[in-house]
């Protein structure tokens, strides 16, 4: 029997940028891709602090966020070399300035 299903709700942007990901990473649709990322974050149980501060902003705030992720998946490029520098500078607390960097428009 299969399992139970929930459903999901994207803002747009967000939606948009994990097709684009799940494709370029071969899921076979933004679904697999959604459970990859669960399982994955199952698996390692590390710590959200940067992206969980993001869901107690206003959803203005978090539209502006994913649309400079959108942004940024369109253009294939991740915040990698830089977005480790500031992981570890917000390691050390500066979770803010990271929040502010991702709303703004790029």
């Amino acid at each position: 029997m299969p399992s139970p299903t929930r459903t999901l709700r994207l803002p747009p942007d967000l939606a948009d940028a994990a097709e684009i990901r799940a494709q370029a990473l071969g899921y076979p649709n933004w679904t697999a891709y959604v459970k990859g990322l669960i399982r994955y974050d199952l698996l390692v149980q590390g710590e959200h602090t940067l992206t969980r501060p993001w869901a107690d902003l206003p959803l203005t705030q978090q539209d502006k966020i994913d649309a400079n992720l959108l942004s940024l998946t369109r253009r294939g490029k991740g915040e990698r070399g830089q977005f480790l520098k500031h992981l570890l500078e917000g390691a050390k607390g500066d979770v803010e300035a990271l929040t502010k960097k991702m709303t703004k428009f790029e």
